[in-house]
């Protein structure tokens, strides 16, 4: 469920610019009703006009409106979620789901277009959820990989000289038993990087294959001549939308550390990304 537009107009009457505790207007409203109550009431005429202007210029500023809309969405915690996962991933991550969610906005499109369709938008707004935290779970494994690569040949070294120590035969109990413990140690390291390489690859997998789908449904879609055409890449979309929560089921440590699997609505303003132009169905006419 959509989060309700602000009202421009509400919080232009009651804006406090500068943290100023009480809104200004309000001082002025209560001066014409003083002057209206005391002096004439044609100042209560005056005071409705200038009310009215300044409310109306208020609330149709582009500025101000940007500074209602930043205040609503900073209050909106599925905004903030998907901010946060936003945030952990590279120019290069942070394009790629933008990526998506145009191929998703353009899908959207082409099923509101049939209020038959329209309900199976769900699954599509998961589809980029899920796109979303494969790219955050794979910026922090990739970290891990990182450190994998500039530490395999130190750690392996270090082994090597454990192990050479560990065959000597004048080691006391304390020292052999702190140098088994260090191999062990690094032995946990090694199989967790290990594990991560193998994490990493998955999620590339994964991420390249609703890649794909995503572009096959936005074809399927902007090609559908007929609710029949328009219902197959709906199957195709259930289709990807539950082999990626299947696959990310089975993997719920990897994801556990960002998000729960629970559905979750898209941010408006990641709906709002539709491209400009309505979607021509061939066989249309012009």
């Amino acid at each position: 469920m959509s989060k309700p537009k602000p009202s421009y107009v509400w919080a232009a009457f009651n804006a406090r610019p500068l943290g100023m505790p009480i809104p200004p207007n309000w001082f002025g409203l209560a001066a014409f009703a003083l002057l209206g109550a005391l002096v004439s009431p044609g100042f209560l005429l005056i005071g409705a006009g200038l009310e009215a202007a300044y409310l109306w210029g208020l609330s149709r500023s582009a500025r101000f409106r940007k500074t209602v809309d930043a205040a609503n969405w900073q209050a909106d915690p599925v905004d903030q979620r998907y901010q946060q996962l936003l945030d952990q991933l590279d120019k290069g991550a942070r394009l790629r789901q933008a990526q998506v969610e145009t191929r998703a906005s353009d899908i959207l499109r082409g099923l509101q277009a049939s209020p038959l369709m329209s309900g199976h938008s769900d699954s599509l707004e998961q589809l980029v959820w899920l796109h979303l935290r494969l790219l955050a779970a794979r910026a922090s494994i990739a970290r891990v990989v990182e450190t994998a690569k500039s530490e395999s040949a130190g750690l392996a070294a270090q082994e090597e000289q454990i192990v050479a120590r560990l065959q000597a035969q004048d080691l006391s109990p304390e020292l052999r038993r702190s140098l088994e413990q260090q191999k062990a140690v690094i032995d946990q390291r090694q199989a967790a990087h290990e594990d991560a390489a193998r994490r990493h690859e998955h999620i590339e997998a994964e991420l390249s294959r609703i890649d794909q789908q995503m572009a096959l449904i936005r074809e399927q879609t902007l090609l559908a001549s007929n609710q029949d055409d328009l219902g197959g890449a709906l199957d195709a979309l259930s289709a990807s939308f539950n082999e990626a929560n299947r696959w990310l089921s089975s993997q719920r440590d990897l994801l556990g550390a960002f998000d729960s699997l629970e559905p979750q609505r898209l941010p408006e303003r990641v709906l709002r990304r539709a491209s400009p132009p309505p979607i021509q169905r061939v066989g249309e006419s012009q």
